[in-house]
C-alpha cells in the first residue's frame, strides 16, 4: 500500500521538527498509542492499542529514523505485530519552509498481513490517511499550546 500526502502548518520548521521528534508529544498524537519508549538513538518500542473496521487488537514494535537531516529530512522505519496481523512501513519525510509557516510532504510504503489484512486496500488505505490527517493536526495544536507555555 503507498500513501503520499502534503501537510501545511502555521509554524515554523523548527517548532514542527521539535514536535515530530518530542517523545512526550509524539506519544499524546499518534492515535492509539500506549507507550513510547527511547531505547535508542533515534529508536522507539512502542505500543499501541488500533482498531481498523471490525478488526481491533494490541501491536507492539519499533520505530527507527534514518538519514536524519535536521529541521530538513528523515525516513522513518515502523515495524509492528499484534493478534490481528503485522504492520511493516518506510516513510519518507520532507519538511520545508513556507510563506506562513512550513510543508511537510510525505511518501510512505507499508505491508500489512494478517487478519488486519483482510479488511483491504481501500479500507485500509482511507483509515491510514484519515489518521496521518488527525495525527499532524494534533502535531501542530500540541506544538502550538506548548510555544505558548513556554
Amino acid at each position: 500500500m503507498e500513501l503520499k500526502g502534503k501537510t501545511e502548518f502555521k509554524q515554523p520548521v523548527e517548532v514542527i521538527w521539535n514536535a515530530l521528534h518530542d517523545p512526550e508529544i509524539l506519544k499524546e498524537v499518534i492515535p492509539g498509542c500506549q507507550q513510547l519508549e527511547l531505547i535508542d538513538e533515534n529508536k522507539y518500542e512502542v505500543s499501541m492499542k488500533l482498531g481498523v473496521a471490525a478488526v481491533k487488537g494490541e501491536y507492539e514494535g519499533q520505530v527507527k529514523l534514518e538519514d536524519v537531516e535536521k529541521y530538513h529530512y528523515y525516513i522513518f522505519n515502523a515495524e509492528g505485530s499484534g493478534s490481528p496481523g503485522h504492520v511493516t512501513a518506510k516513510m519518507d519525510c520532507k519538511l520545508s519552509p513556507a510563506e506562513n509557516g512550513c510543508v511537510l510532504e510525505w511518501d510512505c510504503n507499508a505491508e500489512v498481513g494478517g487478519v488486519i489484512a483482510s479488511v483491504g486496500n481501500r479500507v485500509l488505505s482511507g483509515i491510514a490517511k484519515f489518521m496521518a490527517g488527525k495525527f499532524f493536526k494534533d502535531v501542530e495544536k500540541v506544538s502550538i499550546k506548548k510555544t505558548m507555555t513556554q
